[in-house]
């Protein structure tokens, strides 16, 4: 069922992508973009006795020109147990590159540490993700990831962030 709704966000993402029109011409060479997001996870990989996952994050981006943009997140993400399991938390610290296919439609890739904790214990991983979002105006976005952490062994998840940009100046 993961796989079938991880599927059907892609398509609906694919498919707004490449119905997407130039709206935004200001988001281009020089622009500096700081947004907060609000994620929903589903864990996949290694993270059977797990729930789902909530969590926020605050996101810069820098758009060198108008189809490639870097970026770096911070963020908290909270992973929550099935009865009689242990919740944790994972802070992801992150770089990457955002690749706008269409105006409104990217792709990107981040990757940097995750700083995992829970049940009395803690320990750093690489933290790296990939995905695509649609920016339905200069201020609203709405993505899907896989956010990976690995430290032997990986635990992954299937992440939905709804994104909100405060500042849009050059």
């Amino acid at each position: 069922m993961k796989k079938v709704i991880l599927s059907l966000a892609i398509i609906a993402l694919a498919t707004v992508g490449a119905q997407a029109q130039k709206k935004h011409s200001s988001e281009s060479e020089g622009a500096f973009k700081v947004g907060v997001g609000l994620d929903l996870g589903i864990p996949v990989s290694n993270l059977d006795g797990s729930s789902f996952a909530i969590g926020a994050d605050v996101l810069a981006e820098y758009g060198f020109t108008s189809q490639f943009a870097l970026t770096g997140d911070i963020g908290y993400t909270r992973i929550l147990a099935k009865s009689g399991g242990s919740d944790f938390g994972i802070v992801p610290l992150r770089a990457g590159l955002r690749v706008y296919a269409a105006p409104d439609f990217y792709f990107g890739a981040k990757i940097g540490a995750g700083f995992v904790s829970g049940s009395g214990s803690s320990f750093t991983s690489t933290a790296y993700s990939f995905g695509a979002g649609y920016k339905f105006s200069s201020a609203l976005d709405l993505g899907a990831s896989y956010d990976g952490y690995s430290k032997n062994g990986s635990i992954g998840l299937i992440n939905f962030r709804l994104g909100y940009t405060f500042s849009n100046s050059k």
